[in-house]
């Protein structure tokens, strides 16, 4: 099975990016729930022929398709360690947490953040974005909201509309309300429209809402446009708002030694590359 998936990798250039997938195949797994084992031979054989050629193509070294990653021979490996070991990092005295904890010190780092910082690894950005979320909602309303609720409150949050779905899904299940995210227009770079940031927040607080949360984005999935962070952060500082950045995207750009256009200034970004934004 290694070796089939390690020759799949080294070979992939010489098939097509993707496949359509034949009807019969799609057909072959309506099939009623099984009532006796499979062997792992006969699960594989299925897999080689049925699965693996008509992927989502993210792999090939010609995909030009969404934001995909394409992953690595070392990730694929990393990932047979991790489910052979199937740690549970939730307790416990062992060390895969204190790999875990290691890497949250290696990203610390890497982003320039204060030693007080910590985080966790989750299982994407819509989690992320959620977690981010969560905490604005928390450092607003005080940690009691998570017993008494929101019902009484107003709070309003803003992020461009350029900004990925899943940040709206966090202010649905936040109980916050999707309706209680305002999606600001971009401009002609594609980021965030300061002005009417601006305008959209003093419009809010006049209307007797309270603004608490502004959400970045590093690299959208669209574009790949990155918002003018530090007049975010800005903003975000004089208006009292948690500014949270998703970086799902592109915030890996701190480990590449190269120079991400970010609206039109020139400022040092603190990082193990000395990357610049421009």
């Amino acid at each position: 099975m290694l070796d089939d998936i390690f020759d799949y990798a080294e070979n992939i250039r010489n098939q097509p990016v993707w496949r359509p997938v034949p009807d019969h195949i799609r057909t072959s797994f309506q099939e009623d729930l099984p009532t006796e084992a499979t062997d792992l031979t006969s699960v594989h054989a299925a897999f080689m022929r049925d699965i693996l050629p008509f992927t989502t193509g993210n792999t090939h070294p010609g995909f030009m398709g969404w934001v995909h990653g394409g992953g690595n021979v070392a990730g694929m490996l990393a990932e047979m360690l991790a489910g052979g070991l199937n740690a549970n990092l939730g307790g416990r005295d062992h060390m895969p947490i204190e790999v875990e904890q290691q890497i949250v010190r290696w990203m610390r780092s890497l982003f320039g953040f204060p030693d007080t910082s910590t985080g966790l690894f989750v299982t994407g950005s819509s989690m992320a974005n959620l977690i981010g979320v969560l905490v604005a909602r928390a450092k607003a309303l005080g940690v009691s909201v998570r017993r008494k609720g929101v019902s009484s409150h107003h709070l309003i949050a803003y992020t461009s509309a350029g900004a990925h779905g899943c940040v709206a899904q966090a202010m649905d299940l936040s109980g916050l309300g999707s309706d209680s995210l305002r999606l600001i227009a971009v401009d002609d770079h594609h980021q965030m429209n300061i002005d009417a940031l601006r305008q959209t927040i003093d419009a809010d607080r006049k209307a007797g809402f309270t603004p608490f949360l502004l959400v970045g984005t590093a690299g959208t999935v669209d574009t790949g446009a990155i918002d003018d962070l530090r007049e975010l952060s800005h903003i975000a500082r004089s208006e009292n708002l948690w500014f949270h950045v998703d970086g799902a995207y592109g915030a890996l750009g701190m480990l590449a030694d190269l120079k991400v256009s970010v609206g039109n200034y020139a400022q040092p970004v603190r990082s193990a590359n000395a990357i610049k934004r421009r």
